[in-house]
C-alpha cells in the first residue's frame, strides 16, 4: 500500500527470455551490460522500447527478471535510464551510468519460483490473481509486455534486495555476460566481438 507523502522510485521490470538452445546463432547478447545499454537490437520494440512511446521512459529504472530452472531472477537493476534515438529514430536505446556487470543468475535474488517463494515478496501481491497455473506463468502473463511501473512499494522492495545481495559479496557478480544467463546460449559471444557488435547497433 502506498504511502502519502513518500517518494517511490519509478522502476520497470523488464523481463529477459531464456536462450533458444535450438537457434545456432544463439548469443542473447542484449543487454550489454558493460555498457550500459539495452535495447540495441530491437528486443523489446513492439512494447517497452516502442519508438512512438520511448520518450515516456527517460528518468526510469529498469528491474531486469532472467527466466530460467530456477525460477525468475532478479539479476540487475539499473540507476535512472536515459532514452536515445538511433538509426534515425526506429531504434530506442536505453543508456544509463556507470556500465557494470549484474549478478550471476544462481546468485541474484528469486523473484518468483515455481514454488510461489520470493526474496522480494512484495510483487507476490500484483501478480497472484493472474489466471495462471504457476507463479512462473503468472508472473511472465504479468510482465512479458508491461511497459509501466510497479507500485512504489514494490520497486523499492527491489532495489533494496537487489543492492543488499550485489553488496555481501564481490563473488555474485557476473565476470562475464554469459554468468547472467541460466544456461551458455549455443553462440557466447568474447568481450572484443560483443564491443564490434555493440557499436554496429548504436552506430547513427
Amino acid at each position: 500500500m502506498e504511502q502519502p507523502g513518500v517518494q517511490f522510485p519509478r522502476l520497470i521490470v523488464v523481463m529477459l527470455r531464456q536462450p533458444r538452445r535450438t537457434a545456432p546463432s544463439e548469443s542473447r547478447s542484449d543487454p550489454y551490460w558493460e555498457f550500459g545499454s539495452f535495447g540495441s537490437t530491437y528486443c523489446h520494440s513492439r512494447n517497452l522500447m516502442n519508438p512512438r512511446r520511448a520518450a515516456e521512459l527517460d528518468g526510469a529504472r529498469l528491474a531486469f527478471a532472467q527466466g530460467g530452472p530456477t525460477g525468475f531472477r532478479l539479476v540487475h537493476v539499473t540507476p535512472p535510464i536515459k532514452v536515445r534515438y538511433r538509426k534515425n529514430g526506429t531504434l530506442v536505446e536505453a543508456t544509463w551510468v556507470p556500465g557494470e556487470m549484474p549478478l550471476r543468475y544462481h546468485a541474484s535474488p528469486v523473484i518468483v519460483d515455481s514454488d510461489g517463494r520470493s526474496d522480494c515478496t512484495q510483487i507476490l501481491r500484483e501478480i497472484r490473481d493472474v489466471k495462471r497455473s504457476t507463479w512462473p506463468g503468472k508472473f511472465a502473463s504479468a510482465f512479458r509486455t508491461r511497459r509501466y511501473p510497479v507500485a512504489g512499494v514494490v520497486g523499492a522492495e527491489l532495489i533494496t534486495v537487489y543492492q543488499s545481495r550485489r553488496a555481501t559479496h564481490v563473488n555474485r557478480i557476473a565476470s562475464t555476460y554469459v554468468e547472467a544467463l541460466p544456461y551458455p546460449p549455443p553462440h557466447v559471444e568474447s568481450d572484443l566481438e560483443r564491443k564490434r557488435r555493440y557499436r554496429s547497433h548504436t552506430e547513427c
